[in-house]
């Protein structure tokens, strides 16, 4: 019986689709959460400067493929660098929309949606948090490590075939597998 909390899985294939394919359109660069923080990190560290999705280095995977450049510039759209502003515009969205699409769905924010597994785990109080904040650090610790996370290389990479997003995204995935068989036995 599917869950009332989730939308139809075609909403959301429709809206992935959607957001896949028009941000590189609106933005000039690929989809990538980490991306766009890196850029946001970037521009808010005096004396840094950003690099141009234009530099040479993107397509050795250097600098600007650090921060979310396409080494390869789409036809017709001036691979120029983005206006500044765009990278927090679209972190702050996803929390906006993170947050409707919750209060659309009757879900609390950090409260109910978090699985029975998980509270079975962590509880719900400090020790959840903590968990949820080292997590999130490692997450963070291997999306640099891998030149991009999830959104980037599963959504943007592997739609233009790129080798790297498609051995990042099986490797991403074959994790997840593991993990969540592992952590269903540790729940038994």
């Amino acid at each position: 019986m599917p869950n009332a909390n989730y939308w139809p899985w075609w909403m959301g294939g429709v809206g992935l689709a959607l957001v896949a394919v028009g941000f590189p359109l609106l933005n000039r660069t690929p989809l990538g959460v980490s991306g766009a923080m890196g850029r946001l990190v970037a521009l808010l560290t005096p004396g840094k400067t950003r690099p141009s999705c234009d530099d040479e280095s993107a397509a050795e995977g250097g600098e600007a493929a650090a921060v979310g450049c396409d080494p390869i510039p789409p036809i017709g759209i001036d691979a120029s660098r983005p206006p500044a502003w765009r990278s927090p515009v679209f972190l702050v969205s996803m929390l906006v929309g993170g947050s409707l699409a919750a209060g659309i769905g009757g879900t609390e924010f950090g409260g109910s949606g978090l699985s029975v597994g998980f509270r079975s785990l962590f509880g719900d109080g400090a020790g959840a948090v903590a968990a949820l904040f080292f997590g999130g650090l490692l997450v963070g610790f291997g999306t640099r490590w891998s030149g991009g996370c999830t959104s980037g290389h599963g959504l943007s990479g592997v739609g233009r075939l790129q080798p790297a997003s498609l051995a990042a995204t099986g490797v991403f995935f074959g994790t997840a597998i593991v993990v969540s068989f592992l952590l269903e036995r540790m729940l038994r």
